[in-house]
C-alpha cells in the first residue's frame, strides 16, 4: 500500500516521479490510470510530476537569488499555490476524455434502454390485445355454455315429458315373458289360458290388440297384450303376481316348466330406471319393490312409508 505525497491518501496503483522518487495516486499526479498505462514502458519510466516539472522550466536557484529585493520564501508559497491550482485544473482536463467516454456510454445505454422499452411497450400491447382477444373468447364461451345449460334443460324437460306420456300410452298394457314360441300360435287362447291359470278369466273382447315384441339380447319374443280397459288390466296383473308358480304348462305347453312372467309393460327407460331401483334398494335393505299404474314403487319394510321412483334422480330417495 502507497501513500500520496500530495493528498496522504494510501493506494494501490499509481505513478512515480523518476526525479523526486515520489509516489502519487493517478488523481493527484494529473493523469487517468489509461492515459499512463498508454504511455509505455519508457515514457512511464520517465514521468515526471507537476512540482519537477515546474523546476525544469523555471528560471535557475542563483538568478532567483541575486534579484533584487527578492523574497524566495514567497515566491515559494506562490509557487506551491501555482502548482495546486495547475493540478486542480489538470484533474480537470484529464477527467473530460473519460467524461466524455461515460456519457457516450451513457446515451448508448439510454438508446438501449428506449429501444427496450418501445418493445417492451408494443410486446405489452400484443399481450394485453391477446388478453382482451381471451376475455371476449371466455365471454363467448360463457354465453354459449348457459345457453347449452338451458338447452340441455330443456331438453331433459322435454325427454320427461315424452318418457311420461310414452308409458302414460303403455297403462293398459301388460309384458308376457316366458311364453315358448310355436308356429301358427293362438294369441288370444294363450291369453285366455294365462287368465284361467292365475284365477281371473277374461274374454277376448277385452282385448284391444296382442302381438309378439323382440326382447333385448335373446332370440325369445314376449307377449304384449293391450286391454280395453285398464282396470282389468290391473286385476289381471295382481293375479298373476299373487300366483308366483305359473309356468308354461299351465296355458297349454304340456309339460315345459318354464317360468311365465305378467308385468306392466314399461318403457326402456323405465326398465333401466328399474333396474338400478332394484339394485340400490337391495344395497340398502329395502325388502318390497314393484310397479303399479306404470311407476316404481318401493317400501324398506311392513311399518315404512312407499316411495315413487319416477324418474333417475328420485334415487336419491333411497336412504
Amino acid at each position: 500500500m502507497n501513500i500520496c505525497e500530495s493528498c496522504s491518501k494510501e493506494f494501490n496503483d499509481g505513478a512515480q516521479c523518476y526525479v523526486c522518487k515520489k509516489r502519487y495516486d493517478f488523481g493527484c499526479a494529473g493523469v487517468t490510470e489509461r492515459g499512463f498505462r498508454n504511455l509505455g514502458a519508457d515514457r512511464r519510466a520517465q514521468w515526471k510530476c507537476l512540482q519537477c516539472k515546474m523546476v525544469s522550466f523555471s528560471p535557475s536557484r542563483s538568478s532567483s537569488e541575486v534579484t533584487p529585493g527578492g523574497d524566495t520564501g514567497g515566491e515559494s508559497a506562490t509557487l506551491d499555490v501555482i502548482l495546486k491550482e495547475i493540478r486542480e485544473m489538470k484533474k480537470l482536463v484529464t477527467t473530460v476524455p473519460s467524461l466524455i467516454e461515460d456519457i457516450k456510454s451513457i446515451k448508448v445505454e439510454l438508446n438501449h434502454l428506449k429501444e427496450s422499452c418501445e418493445y417492451n411497450n408494443s410486446s405489452l400491447k400484443s399481450f394485453q390485445d391477446q388478453v382482451s382477444s381471451l376475455e371476449r373468447g371466455v365471454s363467448q364461451i360463457e354465453k354459449i355454455q348457459n345457453s347449452l345449460a338451458v338447452a340441455n334443460k330443456e331438453i331433459s324437460n322435454l325427454k320427461s315429458v315424452i318418457e311420461t306420456k310414452e308409458q302414460w300410452s303403455r297403462l293398459s298394457n301388460v309384458e308376457v315373458k316366458g311364453i315358448p314360441l310355436k308356429p301358427n300360435e293362438n294369441l288370444f287362447k294363450i291369453a285366455e289360458s294365462m287368465g284361467k291359470a292365475v284365477g281371473y278369466e277374461f274374454h277376448k273382447s277385452q282385448i284391444n290388440y296382442i302381438s309378439r315384441v323382440p326382447m333385448f339380447n335373446t332370440k325369445e319374443k314376449a307377449i304384449i297384450i293391450n286391454f280395453i280397459n285398464r282396470y282389468v288390466k290391473e286385476e289381471f296383473v295382481a293375479a298373476a303376481r299373487a300366483c308366483k308358480t305359473l309356468e308354461a304348462k299351465d296355458v297349454g305347453f304340456g309339460g315345459n316348466r318354464q317360468r311365465v312372467f305378467v308385468n306392466d309393460h314399461l318403457t326402456p327407460e323405465h326398465k333401466k330406471l328399474l333396474t338400478k331401483t332394484r339394485t340400490l334398494a337391495k344395497d340398502r335393505g329395502y325388502s318390497y319393490i314393484w310397479v303399479k299404474y306404470g311407476k316404481i314403487h318401493i317400501r324398506k319394510n311392513d311399518t315404512s312409508p312407499v316411495l315413487i321412483i319416477a324418474k333417475e334422480a328420485d334415487l336419491n330417495k333411497i336412504a
